[in-house]
């Protein structure tokens, strides 16, 4: 009570209740004297143990006004007596409460949806600090780029966060199931990242052009002492279908050529690393972020940068305009 009742508390306050006292099947709301109203609930009390006769008589009479100033705040008399601090709490805010005043207003909402590499690169690094500086809530749907275009397009968020060229990023959608039309659709560049392949630690290969990893992934290279390895057979692992990720692979390094049909697709991305791990004879292309160094090894090859982004129908709204223009910001650094 101590801390801020200098400035909350007017110098006299005055507690006005309409009965003789709090019996203890009873809640009483006092005046508070403008510093917000008081109630004195008797049946929490009594369910501590309290009865009328701890309070009326030693501490309060039976009058009809209980008159309490400043200085009895400081004193173990009134309320304060069992109310310092030890006893019971002596927080100004659990007694004064402002039930006169609205309550303040919800922040405003911005609703992602879609690439889980987006999640784990940009916006989860910075939800707290974009939050602060703009005033809006990040509602954060993780799924895939495929998912989150057909949520987009079925108004469920305002934006779907795109971890490939816009073009893949609908190509994940139809993979996903997507049948509205794209008309009209943006997408804005927030930031960049990678996407590695990894094998298991044993493995020796270390190195791949990217002509060998397409061979790999279309199934022109089968076994591993192909390209300088032992004599294994070779197990792609894919992201999902739907994934912006193996939309970026397929485009870039494969040239739009189909996977091996014996590619193996995970539900989620993180997978990619966690099958190759336990996987000698395994390949997988997915996002730096994703990659756990104490389990798999990122083979070298020529960088593969995508962007991270949001899609949108139509220009953003101006909440969801200053959540980019934060991330920009702050994925920059």
């Amino acid at each position: 009570m101590r801390k801020t009742i200098a400035t909350i508390c007017a110098l006299a306050l005055a507690l006005t209740a309409g009965v003789a006292c709090a019996t203890h099947d009873k809640a009483l709301l006092y005046g508070g004297a403008g510093q917000g109203k008081v109630i004195f609930d008797g049946r929490l009390h009594a369910s501590k143990g309290m009865l009328c006769n701890d309070c009326h008589g030693a501490l309060f009479g039976t009058a009809k006004k209980a008159l309490i100033t400043m200085d009895d705040h400081e004193k173990p008399v009134a309320c304060f007596a069992c109310h310092n601090g030890t006893r019971a709490f002596n927080d100004c805010e659990l007694c004064h409460r402002k039930f006169d005043t609205k309550p303040p207003a919800a922040p405003p909402q911005v609703k992602l949806c879609g690439a889980a590499s987006v999640v784990t690169d940009l916006v989860a690094p910075n939800k707290d600090a974009v939050e602060k500086e703009t005033g809006v809530k990040l509602v954060v749907d993780k799924s895939n780029a495929g998912k989150g275009m057909i949520d987009l397009l079925d108004g469920k968020c305002d934006a779907a966060m795109a971890s490939a060229s816009l073009d893949a990023t609908i190509g994940a959608g139809k993979s996903a199931g997507l049948s509205k039309p794209t008309d009209g659709l943006q997408m804005d560049v927030l930031a960049k990242s990678e996407v590695v392949f990894v094998v298991h630690p044993l493995s020796p290969v270390k190195r791949l052009t990217w002509e060998q990893i397409r061979d790999i992934h279309t199934g022109k290279i089968v076994n591993w002492k192909e390209v300088g390895g032992t004599d294994l057979p070779i197990t792609v692992y894919t992201d999902a279908k739907a994934s912006a990720t193996r939309g970026l692979i397929k485009q870039v390094v494969m040239g739009n050529a189909e996977y091996v049909d014996k590619a193996k697709a995970v539900d989620f991305v993180k997978q990619v690393n966690d099958r190759v791990a336990a996987d000698p004879s395994g390949i997988g292309g997915l996002g730096r972020g994703f990659v756990n160094q104490a389990e798999t090894a990122v083979v070298e090859t020529k960088k593969i940068e995508r962007p991270l982004g949001f899609v949108t129908v139509g220009k953003p709204s101006a909440d969801l305009q200053k959540v980019m223009e934060s991330l920009r910001k702050l994925g920059a650094k």
